[in-house]
């Protein structure tokens, strides 16, 4: 199949890598896909070489696509709804006025809330051009569309780090307003010569001290990622893709959600961790919760310094599980099968009947 995708990237890196990721995955299985972005420079930094024939980067800010572009699509993808109309450039209506019959998906943000069950697949008709637009709300359940995790490295699945008796290492990608100086500055303290925990940062958000226990960590493209993770004990984590990575990593973590001004991401969080957290114990539930209110600063009554501290004694238990969890989210729905599976039963394009 011939498949477009379109993201328009809002901010951060997590619009763009979920749709290199879902692009690269459908390429990596013999479809020819191009990818609509109108942020050339963050594509190159998560994609600097082009691995796969079968994958096109078209900056659609620079392309007319209404005379330019001339392949006509089985399936269009539109990660997040990003070219919705809180976005300036509408690149997306382009290509449905010139392809009102082509499957359109758009893929929802990932939620543990139970009403995503219900309106995963349900339909949308514009009541001016009849265009449709099919909703799919990836997830951690089976009456959802999944995760993509069908290009997690083999190699990788299952593999606990062998245990360090001298120290921990921390990995943290984060957004500004995460105690991150708490973080480094407590471990600062409590490191001794027989024991320290070292952390690298990831995103620049805060440069540390000659004297800190923290590095920065380059920028690595998106396909180095989960290499990159596998060499640490303990993740912090934002956002959406880094977040599915985490997890499947099977690494303990703390999980950093996208702020948002209505509060909503409060209610996400706390439905994904009583899905998460349902097979530990009582006192390791409790101290990992509280670690994520902390870092998330939702609950300004838990100090971040005392929750991490509290939290260091259950790092086993939290391996243990997060292998756990890994395996059940590899043994779960795989969400570039499900998109192929749904187009799959829809009515053939133009494209696919020829003789018409």
């Amino acid at each position: 199949m011939h498949i477009g995708i379109v993201c328009k990237v809002i901010d951060n890196f997590g619009d763009a890598g979920f749709s290199l990721r879902l692009a690269k995955a459908l390429a990596a299985k013999g479809h020819c896909v191009d990818l609509f972005h109108d942020e050339p420079a963050t594509f190159q930094a998560l994609y600097p070489h082009s691995v796969n024939d079968n994958l096109r980067l078209i900056d659609a800010v620079k392309t007319n696509i209404e005379t330019e572009y001339r392949q006509t699509p089985d399936l269009i993808l539109e990660p997040f709804g990003t070219s919705s109309g809180q976005t300036a450039f509408r690149f997306d209506l382009a290509l449905k006025s010139r392809f009102p019959r082509t499957p359109w998906l758009l893929i929802d943000y990932l939620s543990s809330e139970k009403w995503i069950e219900s309106f995963h697949l349900n339909t949308s008709t514009d009541p001016i051009t009849g265009h449709v637009t099919t909703f799919f709300y990836p997830g951690f359940t089976d009456k959802t569309g999944g995760l993509i995790h069908c290009d997690y490295p083999a190699r990788l699945a299952g593999k606990q780090q062998a245990t360090n008796n001298t120290g921990l290492n921390v990995f943290v990608f984060a957004y500004p307003n995460a105690p991150i100086r708490k973080l480094i500055d407590l471990c600062n303290s409590i490191n001794t010569p027989e024991y320290a925990i070292k952390i690298g940062l990831a995103g620049n958000v805060l440069a540390p001290g000659p004297e800190d226990c923290a590095r920065l960590i380059p920028f690595v493209a998106q396909s180095e990622f989960d290499e990159l993770l596998a060499q640490y004990n303990v993740l912090f984590v934002r956002g959406e893709d880094s977040f599915v990575r985490a997890q499947l990593a099977g690494k303990p973590f703390i999980w950093q959600i996208y702020p948002t001004e209505d509060d909503a991401h409060t209610a996400k969080l706390a439905c994904f961790y009583d899905l998460y957290a349902s097979g530990l114990g009582a006192d390791c539930r409790l101290a990992l919760w509280n670690c994520w209110l902390a870092w998330n600063c939702i609950d300004t009554t838990v100090d971040f310094g005392k929750a991490w501290i509290n939290l260091l004694p259950h790092l086993p238990e939290l391996q243990t599980h997060a292998i756990k969890w890994q395996a059940q989210l590899l043994d779960g729905r795989e969400l570039v099968k499900e998109v192929l599976t749904w187009r799959g039963l829809q009515t053939p394009t133009l494209n696919e009947k020829p003789d018409l």
